[in-house]
């Protein structure tokens, strides 16, 4: 069985995340999909984060709610704070992954700034590379990075949890941007709305 590890600040988790993950499930049979939420982000990528991660954690719970094969993994979360760098989350995960070696999914826009990531080489160890492609964005032919395509084509390429936040913001319906239960737990929690 493949492990396929699917990070992000999923902040929130759009209808983007989900068709990426069900995708992932579906192209990669047989396959486990760990949905890693980013702790402390590293500073080094000016992020920051807007909703708690217990809400980031259960928005997930309810966009994957039923979805088998899925699971929420906390371990960046409960690390002390400190920035998260993808190779301490190996190391963390690496009892429950076994020895084969798991698949790192990334969005395009994550793999061209691979190389900036702490101890890129030792991840591409330890991973089978695959990205989410982006319109717009063309993964060189000369990228040393040696990484697959999930598929052609991204029907929410343009989808961004920075666009449903901005909307929120605003006073916009994200309906049909993210799944239902999402939107009603971002509105019970108010969350989004004052930043």
């Amino acid at each position: 069985m493949k492990t396929v590890l699917y990070g992000g600040a999923f902040d929130p988790v759009h209808a983007g995340h989900v068709f990426v993950g069900h995708e992932a499930l579906r192209l990669m049979a047989f396959s486990t999909l760990i949905l890693i939420p980013t702790g402390l982000p590293n500073p080094d990528f000016d992020k920051c984060l807007s909703a708690s991660d217990a809400d980031r954690v259960a928005m997930l719970q309810l966009a994957f709610a039923g979805v088998p094969d899925v699971e929420i993994s906390d371990v960046e979360l409960r690390r002390e704070p400190r920035p998260s760098y993808f190779v301490d989350t190996l190391e963390g995960l690496r009892p429950r992954l076994g020895a084969g070696k798991p698949v790192l999914l990334l969005g395009e826009d994550q793999l061209l700034s691979f190389p900036q990531w702490h101890r890129y080489q030792d991840i591409l160890d330890q991973v089978e590379l695959w990205f989410v492609p982006r319109a717009g964005r063309h993964r060189s032919d000369n990228l040393e990075i040696p990484a697959r395509a999930l598929f052609d084509i991204n029907p929410f390429d343009s989808l961004s949890s920075t666009l449903i936040r901005n909307r929120l913001q605003q006073g916009l319906s994200v309906d049909g941007l993210v799944p239902a239960s999402v939107a009603t737990y971002i509105a019970g929690h108010g969350l989004y709305r004052g930043q």
